[in-house]
């Protein structure tokens, strides 16, 4: 892409996923009265490329209720981002061309026929459609939808936060500062092919089409229900909203019986209920009138489901996710800047006992980039855990004695980690002065650039660690606002973006991770983890941090 990647706020909220929201008080299990239409799915002949199982024994009909904490801020994939809203758009009501297939493997065709055509340059990928994808309004997808969907993204009237993701096709940005009413790089050969011209190579087109906002979007209906479209859109997802209730809370969809994959989804209905505070989704997962909590566990309320080795078993679904934790350092500070006292704040951390305080949210890991990634061939070694190092690192900078300014928000588990280091850095003569205060007065004094060290997480979205890098290493990243340069990042990163296949980038991103680790960039933390929370009769549950539950191929057992 062209320029740095700039990745909105919706990623920071996408983070706070893994720490998710609501514990269980649980004191019994309820059993739901609701009916389940008896009879095996022996027609699901294909599931879709996300995380599936064979679905054997698989039983059709009732319906599933979801709880959400707040209300989602739309349902019009171009719009939304909060976690509420992002799975509706991503697994329930809009079907992208392409999804990630299994649990940590990359972009697989889904509303597309096949995976794209890309030409010696690697700037025009020619993507053919599926036939007989229809929207829920019953007309079929033609390419000249995708093309009015993506050019609806760049218009600056609508102002989708999404917009820059489409900046390395030809002719967006002209769309964007209104200088073009259509983009050039962007073309439909017949009404089942549409072709994509970029303005220069780049390895993460395919995983900005696996995500919701480029999902087609018929332009009638978009027309026609007006400022009602963000809540009762028109998609191809394996479900059709059917009604949107704001006053009671809550929407419910209906299976979508054309759906292009054959035989999904199994259940008849999906309801989210939202205004529910943590405390009560627990009780009502407990008694059997919710099945699933949307935002999973917050590392507060962890400890009432994993403690119990039979409660855990029943409603606790661990999900693995593309995601670290990592202090960032400001680099303003002459003390900082000085690579041997980074590295020792990075062998003075207990990571083990990080991941114990944060019950079953994350695993110690000491690289910067996710443990576990596409293809991705790891050369750097992790930081472990190493005292006696951190002190003699500390004693050849010439420093007995090193205070720093610790500023963290109320998003957890940022408020009972930086406690926790607090101590550990203390063990080798560091200091640490913690200065709690509200998320947006954290997020403000950040951007500003001030507090000497503080925390951060990241959810991986497009399929590589590029994102990463881009947003937070880079000289020019959105998030780099502590002045971290490195030159060699720099170029390494440009080349990998432009790398024709994703081994080629990762290649290159291996050298980069190398790079952070001995510079050491930050103090490398955590992976994460999603604990989900779901009824022990939802079977076939499956979710991605990248887009949430897959509804498609759930049903309820007895």
């Amino acid at each position: 892409m062209t320029g740095p990647l700039h990745i909105p706020t919706r990623r920071q909220l996408l983070a706070t996923g893994t720490a998710g929201a609501a514990g269980l008080i649980l004191s019994g299990c309820a059993r739901d009265p609701r009916p389940v239409r008896p009879g095996p799915a022996a027609d699901v002949t294909r599931w879709a490329p996300g995380p599936g199982a064979d679905p054997a024994g698989a039983r059709r009909g009732g319906r599933i209720i979801t709880a959400w904490a707040t209300e989602a801020q739309s349902y019009d994939p171009a719009i939304g981002w909060d976690l509420h809203s992002w799975e509706a758009i991503s697994t329930v009501l809009h079907s992208p061309l392409y999804q990630y297939s299994g649990q940590y493997d990359g972009p697989a065709p889904h509303a597309a026929a096949a995976m794209p055509e890309v030409s010696k340059d690697g700037r025009v990928y020619t993507i053919p459609l599926r036939r007989g994808v229809r929207f829920h309004n019953g007309r079929l997808v033609t390419a000249e939808d995708y093309i009015a969907t993506w050019t609806r993204v760049l218009d600056p009237d609508l102002g989708s936060w999404a917009a820059s993701f489409l900046f390395a096709i030809e002719g967006a940005e002209a769309v964007f500062e209104q200088k073009a009413d259509r983009v050039s790089g962007l073309r439909a050969l017949d009404s089942h092919t549409v072709q994509i011209r970029l303005t220069e190579p780049d390895v993460l087109i395919v995983s900005v089409l696996c995500q919701p906002y480029t999902a087609a979007l018929p332009a009638e209906e978009i027309r026609r229900l007006g400022s009602s479209f963000g809540r009762t859109p028109v998609g191809t997802g394996p479900f059709r909203i059917t009604r949107y209730d704001s006053k009671r809370q809550r929407a419910t969809f209906r299976h979508f019986d054309q759906h292009f994959w054959p035989g999904t989804p199994l259940i008849e209905g999906l309801e989210y209920r939202w205004g529910i505070d943590y405390s009560m989704q627990s009780l009502q997962l407990n008694a059997g009138s919710v099945d699933i909590l949307g935002e999973g566990l917050v590392s507060s309320q962890a400890p009432k489901f994993t403690a119990d080795h039979d409660v855990r078993e029943r409603f606790v679904h661990p999900v693995p996710v593309r995601g670290t934790q990592w202090l960032t350092f400001n680099f303003q500070r002459k003390e900082l800047r000085d690579r041997r006292v980074r590295e020792a704040l990075n062998w003075a951390v207990d990571r083990d006992q990080l991941v114990r305080v944060a019950f079953g949210l994350s695993d110690p890991w000491g690289c910067p980039f996710p443990e576990m990634l596409d293809r991705y061939r790891r050369t750097a070694k992790p930081y472990t855990y190493d005292p006696d190092r951190a002190r003699a690192l500390l004693r050849q900078a010439g420093i007995d004695r090193l205070d720093l300014d610790f500023p963290h928000g109320s998003q957890e588990p940022w408020p009972l980690l930086a406690q926790v280091l607090q101590q550990q850095f203390a063990q080798v003569g560091v200091n640490i002065d913690l200065r709690p205060m509200g998320q947006a007065a954290f997020d403000q004094i950040t951007a500003k650039g001030e507090g000497d060290i503080y925390g951060r997480h990241m959810y991986i979205v497009l399929n590589s660690a590029l994102e990463n890098v881009s947003s937070n290493y880079t000289s020019a990243a959105a998030y780099n606002y502590t002045g971290y340069k490195n030159e060699r990042v720099d170029d390494l990163t440009s080349q990998a973006r432009k790398a024709r296949t994703l081994e080629t980038s990762n290649s290159l991103l291996a050298q980069v991770e190398e790079e952070l680790v001995r510079d050491a960039a930050g103090v490398f933390l955590c992976n994460m983890k999603f604990l989900a929370a779901r009824r022990p009769e939802v079977r076939n549950y499956h979710m991605r941090g990248e887009s949430g539950s897959y509804y498609d191929r759930m049903w309820l057992g007895s």
